[in-house]
């Protein structure tokens, strides 16, 4: 779907090896990189931290701009991989927004699904000009984000396009957005959202393209809990 720039590979779910600042260039000054170079770990558990370093970095740096903020947290991490960077400038867009996020009633919020979700050979969701209608066959994740948000009773849209996003905007008036895509999308749509004066939390995907994309379920449950 196309709903939220510089599309590269997102995060893989196969451990990596943690490419960074090496110790002995930090000065006694400046504290080497919380993630240490040349650790091998789990993916999850370097996203747990970094997501927590990236909360400690945004609240002493409130009237920093975005990509100070990154720099700041890349630096600090040790991580150099531009997936990193990228996840980094989303959990910092996020964190930003997340206050406003939150006081908004999960009734007055929309959740934007990407149809790339879908298991394109057998999906029967029917489509209309509100998107696709997912049936629930289990057959995808997007059976179990649609019951996650009526559960929530929160309004959600299956969208094949960033126009159809933007019209399903205009015609809902939504108060708050949380939308599913790939980071050159999700950097698209915050730009143009800003009209919309509505605050967003984005999920990017796991693995990104323009079909059978994949994404961390627990990562949609926790936007969807704020």
């Amino acid at each position: 779907m196309k709903f939220m720039t510089h599309a590269k590979p997102v995060l893989k779910e196969d451990a990596v090896s943690i490419v960074g600042v090496a110790d002995s260039k930090a000065s006694p000054a400046e504290p080497g990189p919380e993630i240490k170079v040349g650790v091998k770990e789990d993916i999850e558990d370097i996203r747990r931290r970094l997501k927590s370093l990236i909360s400690r970095t945004v609240v002493v740096g409130l009237n920093t701009p975005v990509s100070g903020l990154v720099t700041d947290v890349m630096r600090r991490s040790g991580l150099v991989d531009e997936k990193w960077a990228q996840f980094t400038t989303i959990e910092v867009e996020n964190n930003l927004q997340m206050e406003f996020f939150r006081r908004v009633p999960r009734h007055e919020r929309i959740v934007f699904i990407p149809h790339c979700l879908r298991d394109t050979k057998n999906c029967a969701a029917p489509i209309d000009e509100d998107g696709y209608h997912c049936k629930k066959c289990g057959r995808c994740v997007i059976a179990r984000i649609t019951a996650e948000c009526e559960k929530r009773g929160m309004k959600w849209y299956m969208c094949g396009g960033g126009s159809q996003v933007q019209n399903l905007i205009m015609k809902h008036r939504p108060k708050a957005i949380v939308g599913i895509a790939c980071f050159n999308e999700i950097q698209m749509a915050l730009e143009k959202l800003k009209a919309a004066n509505a605050p967003t939390q984005a999920v990017m995907l796991r693995k990104s393209g323009c079909v059978n994309t994949e994404v961390v379920l627990q990562d949609v449950i926790d936007a969807l809990d704020l």
